[in-house]
């Protein structure tokens, strides 16, 4: 691994060491990417190997805990592709149109699990990954489960053979490794969910069960998750999580706050989802986010204006509520709009996929007030480009009105709402 500099009155210059040498090992171990030498850095004494022209020096490091030695090296780390060829792949149902490249990218690398919280398949780990994960504490991985059946888990991953999940997960459990899972439900396939959180449990911090997610490019053989489905998924849940409590002290099992809304069942309340272990999985937003917009409505004021709101069609009840209750405390006007997912078809409902070209498609000539606001989760992370590839501000000149990109709490929300917030224009 290249050293790119060495900082100045650093333990890595007093050692003599330059920009453009190389780091070989570290306590004997050979360096494959930025973790093995974060891994070091916290300990007083350890030693490291150097090539420098071709020639390697074994350094004994002995420094203050957590002191940092001064060398930068590239942080980048390439993902591992995934190999597998499941049957509900969202990567594999992305229609033939424009797309933010990194989309197509099938991402299943346990480094990116833990710096991330990607969920990997562990299909692609050597004994030799399982070691080094172990040895680098790489704490907490999300592991995308599907089913503690190996046969049915190998049918919905759509290989013929792969290492056993279950030893694999027992090794890392052994070797001190915190876990979380998820179940991708697809009907008739892996009904088995219900065993596969027996399963999981002993080994497991939570496991998640969402709806497997399909475009209008999917494999014609799945199933969606109807509405009977989902309150049967809910039932089910629910009756685990009384066990688990009783026993785990957990209540470890959770369903995605679509089973819920496809069922027409209200979410738990905030506090039976803990301290939301699978947040990211879509697993209580809308407890939290009610939770974070209650706090709002008592805590600031201001005035809306004349607004509006675009979200997806599985929120836009929620958001409609929540304006509706802004609006009769603080007055102003707030027109709020279902975006149709037209790009990926209308059985994708939730906020995050929506499209630009989708939103102007269906907001051109509508109601619009003084500004629109969308949610954060629509957009790249830390930027302003949609699923699409267009962005806030082409969004922004084709309606004519400022755009206001708002956080996904519910805090946020009210205070954007009645401040303005930030625009993008």
């Amino acid at each position: 691994m290249k050293i790119l500099s060495v900082q100045s009155g650093s333990i890595g210059e007093e050692l003599g060491i330059q920009a453009g040498d190389e780091l070989v090992a570290v306590n004997g171990y050979e360096v494959t990417d930025i973790l093995d030498y974060e891994y070091v850095l916290g300990a007083e004494k350890f030693t490291m190997t150097v090539r420098s022209c071709g020639e390697e020096t074994l350094y004994e490091v002995d420094k203050y805990e957590d002191e940092d030695i001064g060398l930068e090296f590239d942080r980048e780390i390439a993902p591992r592709v995934c190999k597998n060829h499941c049957v509900f792949c969202f990567v594999d149902q992305l229609p033939e149109r424009d797309l933010r490249s990194t989309l197509r990218v099938k991402d299943d690398d346990y480094r990116h699990s833990f710096l991330s919280g990607n969920y990997i398949t562990m299909t692609n780990l050597t004994d030799g990954d399982v070691d080094r994960i172990i040895r680098l504490k790489l704490s907490p991985l999300y592991i995308s489960v599907h089913s503690a059946d190996e046969a049915v888990r190998l049918r919905l991953l759509g290989i013929k053979r792969a290492p056993r999940l279950m030893a694999q997960v027992n090794k890392l459990y052994d070797g001190g490794i915190h876990m979380h899972g998820q179940i991708v439900y697809c009907p008739g396939i892996n009904d088995d969910y219900r065993n596969t959180a027996l399963a999981t449990a002993p080994y497991f911090d939570s496991l998640a069960i969402v709806p497997v997610g399909l475009t209008r490019c999917c494999n014609p053989a799945l199933t969606p998750v109807d509405a009977e489905k989902a309150a049967e998924v809910v039932r089910e849940t629910e009756a685990l999580q009384r066990r688990f409590l009783k026993e785990k002290g957990t209540r470890y099992f959770f369903a995605a706050d679509e089973f819920y809304t496809k069922a027409g069942i209200e979410v738990p309340p905030y506090e039976e989802y803990e301290d939301f272990p699978q947040i990211e999985n879509g697993v209580g937003l809308i407890a939290r986010f009610k939770n974070e917009f209650d706090e709002g409505m008592d805590e600031l004021a201001g005035a809306p204006g004349r607004c509006c709101i675009a979200t997806g069609t599985s929120a836009y009840s929620l958001i409609r509520s929540c304006a509706d209750k802004i609006t009769d405390k603080f007055g102003g006007e707030i027109n709020v709009y279902a975006i149709r997912n037209d790009f990926f078809g209308e059985t994708v409902t939730v906020a995050g996929l929506v499209t630009g070209g989708d939103i102007l498609a269906q907001l051109k000539g509508k109601e619009l007030g003084e500004r629109l606001i969308i949610p954060s989760v629509m957009l790249r992370e830390f930027g302003d480009v949609f699923l699409d590839d267009t962005s806030v501000s082409w969004l922004s000149d084709r309606l004519g009105v400022p755009v206001t990109v708002s956080p996904p709490d519910g805090y946020g929300f009210v205070k954007n709402i009645l401040s303005g917030g930030r625009l993008c224009k």
